[in-house]
């Protein structure tokens, strides 16, 4: 009994493999959309790298620039 039942099973599992095609997956906006992101994420990453980089140069210069006028106003005073 179990022998038949398991035949039955197997041929018909067998048969609805070959008979029904499988159902392939569209991802292409999906896909799409997900590349479009990344690339606007490094590219944002870029500029923000870039402007960061620039802030802390400006900011070390304003430095060295007070801290060479200090130093010019303490020596004048003496």
């Amino acid at each position: 009994m179990i022998k038949e039942n398991t035949k039955k099973y197997f041929l018909i599992s067998f048969l609805i493999t070959f008979i029904f095609s499988p159902a392939y997956a569209y991802a292409g906006p999906g896909s799409a959309i997900g590349i479009i992101i990344i690339i606007i994420t490094v590219i944002a990453a870029f500029f923000s790298s870039i402007l960061i980089k620039t802030f802390k140069l400006i900011s070390k210069g304003l430095k060295r620039i007070k801290k060479s006028f200090s130093k010019n106003k303490k020596n004048s005073k003496k």
